[in-house]
């Protein structure tokens, strides 16, 4: 089992609370493990820190490798000396209570600064990080898409070559996170604290993953994609969800060995203690769209790799500590790859207590709980809407079903632990605006969150 009958709290670190306009790996992160430390938590689960290409969706991101680098604390590049004070306050932003997307957009020059220095200052540690593949990859890519004002790859001017030092500065950018992030690992787990993340099943077409593996998806001879992912109407929209991604054309993968797959997933596991991998229902069979389909009610259900995509990864990586994220439209193959893999899968309450058949004491074991995801209401909200009429008058009735199950891992979003209603709700599927924004003010009181084995 990957969990010992613990309890987790979902918070992504842009939600963390603080003055640089978005939650960041500093001080405020360290507060946050504390704060759970103290209220017996011991896995933290953060949604995917990748950055935002589209929508400000941390799914749908320019490189499933390189991390969102407005989650960088201007503050520690001002204590190691590559900012001064002028620079720090310029980071500074007013607004608390949500993500400024808008006014962060100058953080990227102050970055860009910062990482200049860095540069000149020959940091440790660097130049073997730009040994790494995807580091060579992302730093051109990036340099690249800067080069062509940002405009998506398929519309690039394909005649210029990005200049090596801007290379170098998106490299350092990159080093940047990796020092913080890995710093902040090392605290939350020297206090008996484990990170679950979070990975895509699908890449943003506009990635450096789609431009450097284009073989690996259905695209069509001008490089736009032929068939794009979704899922069929379902609880959240009744004309499904278009996600837009490109699909994977799983037989080059096989042909490939699924070597970009394990890079990922290898990847991933370096920068956490273990991963849930969002979609798993993709793996057995997966909805695809024809390119041009207004909504996903016109799609297929196409197989996917199964059991070969990972037994190759789990030859090369070992033991893979994995939850599958198995919810929506399931069926028994499903069940049988997930138990196949030996992954726990998931269980929403807010959800399974509409089903007239859920019982709490029938919850297996190889399971992770949740009273509800980034993509639902907050509980509050949830009982506005639907728990009240199940008999549900309190988040903490359903918090406390999620901690008594037997379920190896009890997950509770923050804004449940602070009892907010729908206005702090993380994301609406189906919804392109007002996501992905917002965050805390402040840590509440610490409390008894644990339980027993």
């Amino acid at each position: 089992m990957l969990f010992d009958r613990e309890t987790g709290i979902l918070l992504h670190p842009t939600s963390l609370s603080g003055k640089w306009g978005i939650g960041t790996l500093g001080s405020e992160a360290f507060d946050f493990a504390r704060w759970m430390a103290d209220s017996g938590v011991s896995v933290w689960q953060v949604l995917p820190l990748t950055q935002p290409v589209y929508a400000n969706s941390p799914y749908q991101a320019l490189s499933s490798f390189a991390g969102n680098p407005l989650l960088i604390s201007p503050a520690e590049l001002f204590r190691t000396g590559l900012l001064s004070g002028t620079e720090l306050d310029s980071a500074q932003v007013s607004s608390f209570s949500t993500v400024s997307w808008k006014k962060l957009s100058c953080r990227t020059a102050l970055l860009g600064l910062a990482a200049s220095r860095g540069v000149k200052a020959g940091i440790p540690g660097f130049e073997d990080f730009l040994k790494k593949s995807w580091v060579k990859e992302w730093s051109w890519f990036a340099a690249k898409k800067e080069m062509n004002s940002g405009r998506p790859w398929i519309l690039w001017d394909n005649t210029d070559t990005p200049d090596p030092d801007s290379l170098l500065i998106h490299s350092m950018i990159q080093y940047f996170f990796h020092l913080q992030w890995m710093n902040l690992k090392k605290y939350c787990n020297s206090l008996g604290i484990r990170i679950l993340g979070d990975i895509p099943i699908y890449a943003a077409h506009d990635s450096c993953d789609v431009f450097f593996n284009r073989e690996l998806f259905k695209l069509d001879e001008n490089g736009s994609p032929s068939a794009v992912a979704g899922v069929p109407p379902d609880y959240f929209s009744q004309t499904g969800q278009l996600w837009g991604n490109p699909v994977y054309d799983w037989d080059a993968c096989a042909r490939s060995g699924f070597r970009w797959w394990t890079r990922r997933i290898g990847s991933t596991i370096q920068l956490h203690d273990a991963v849930r991998i969002d979609h798993f229902r993709g793996f057995s069979q997966y909805w695809e769209i024809s390119a041009g389909e207004k909504t996903a009610v016109n799609g297929k259900w196409v197989n996917g790799p199964g059991i070969d995509l990972f037994t190759a990864m789990e030859k090369e990586l070992g033991t893979l500590p994995v939850v599958a994220e198995d919810l929506g439209l399931i069926t028994q193959s499903v069940h049988d790859l997930r138990k196949e893999c030996g992954f726990p899968g998931m269980i929403v309450l807010h959800f399974a207590l509409q089903d007239p058949g859920f019982s709490i004491d029938s919850i297996e074991p190889a399971s992770v709980i949740y009273t509800g995801t980034h993509d639902n209401d907050t509980t509050a909200g949830w009982i506005g809407s639907t728990g009240r009429e199940l008999g549900f008058s309190s988040v903490n009735s359903v918090i406390q079903i999620a901690l008594s199950s037997s379920s190896e891992l009890a997950v509770i979003p923050m804004q449940d632990i602070l009892e907010l209603d729908s206005s702090a709700r993380m994301n609406t599927p189906s919804s392109a605006s007002g996501n992905w924004s917002w965050r805390m003010t402040g840590l509440p009181e610490v409390q008894d969150l644990s339980r027993s084995s």
